[in-house]
């Protein structure tokens, strides 16, 4: 069951934790804890080490779900790396992805993570993280529109109507991750199948998402007869990429937004294609928080708390 954390319950558990993390120990291998975080969800075990790094994550705002594993945060037991599951898959993703890349890229802090759904049977086709260059989570602050950020803003459509919940004239939802990605910032996101499937589904779901974009940025005017005859050439080439294979449940397919825009598939470590076209980077990423048929839901929302938790500390 679903339960908000009151104030001093949350106060009691962070102080808890600091003092477990600040004792002193007689072991000089790092100290592992388990204690009960009760969050806006609901409640998770969380495993930590008392490296300064993941005591700051630990401390950091963090969000779980009502229904998550027993440990929504684990160590791996081969690299002794971090890492979150899904709750509604199981499937693990690092809190640090660079380094399971080909393509060399700043550290990439995982903002949030959750589920894709489709057909009336809600069935669970994939899980999927989003990351975000760790240079840039200290300026979120610093971005046009961003400065008074929470997750609310996010998740609320652009209204003009008096009776706004936010009751400001704040920039909000896809328009704030359209000014995150102006800057030359370099983000990923990482989707790991549930099942077992093919290449050709995913390629066909990323043409239909950018086809679609394509077709509301020429009806809102917004493209050239040069630039829809380069954006159908680049979607073409983004199809190449994809080999007839089948990609086993638990694999890693990346796509990732390099700083200078474009995009870069990658699936296990190696480079599918490389396409150098700033606006098929740009609103393939914008698809994960669209204002309207976003991919996935639980993924967007867990972003909206992680980046609202990035801004808080």
């Amino acid at each position: 069951m679903a339960f908000r954390a009151s104030g001093p319950l949350f106060s009691s558990l962070k102080g808890r934790a600091v003092r477990s993390l600040s004792a002193p120990s007689t072991s000089s291998k790092p100290i592992r804890f388990f204690t009960a975080f009760a969050f806006l969800g609901g409640v998770s075990w969380l495993t930590l080490s008392t490296e300064d790094k993941y005591k700051e994550r630990f401390l950091s705002p963090f969000v779980t779900h009502a229904d998550s594993a027993p440990s929504d945060l684990r160590d791996d037991p081969k690299s002794k790396l971090p890492f979150r599951v899904d709750p509604d898959t199981n499937l693990q993703f690092p809190l640090e992805l660079s380094s399971s890349l080909a393509t060399p890229s700043p550290p990439l802090s995982l903002v949030g993570l959750g589920v894709r759904k489709v057909s009336f049977l809600r069935v669970k086709v994939y899980s999927a993280g989003f990351y975000l260059d760790e240079a840039i989570t200290k300026e979120l602050h610093n971005i046009p529109g961003w400065h008074t950020f929470t997750a609310q803003h996010l998740l609320t459509p652009p209204t003009t109507s008096p009776s706004d919940p936010l009751s400001a004239p704040q920039m909000s939802g896809e328009s704030l991750m359209k000014e995150l990605f102006e800057k030359p910032v370099v983000v990923a996101v990482r989707i790991v199948p549930n099942r077992n499937t093919d290449f050709g589904h995913l390629r066909d779901a990323f043409t239909r998402a950018l086809q679609a974009r394509q077709k509301l940025a020429r009806n809102q005017g917004l493209l050239t007869d040069d630039d829809e005859q380069h954006i159908t050439q680049s979607i073409q080439t983004l199809k190449s990429f994809f080999p007839a294979q089948t990609v086993q449940k638990g694999q890693q397919v990346v796509l990732l937004r390099p700083r200078d825009g474009g995009l870069i598939v990658e699936f296990e470590g190696k480079v599918l294609g490389k396409l150098n076209d700033p606006w098929i980077g740009k609103q393939l990423m914008l698809t994960y928080f669209a204002d309207k048929e976003v991919v996935s839901q639980p993924l967007k929302e867990d972003v909206a708390r992680g980046l609202e938790g990035f801004i808080k500390t």
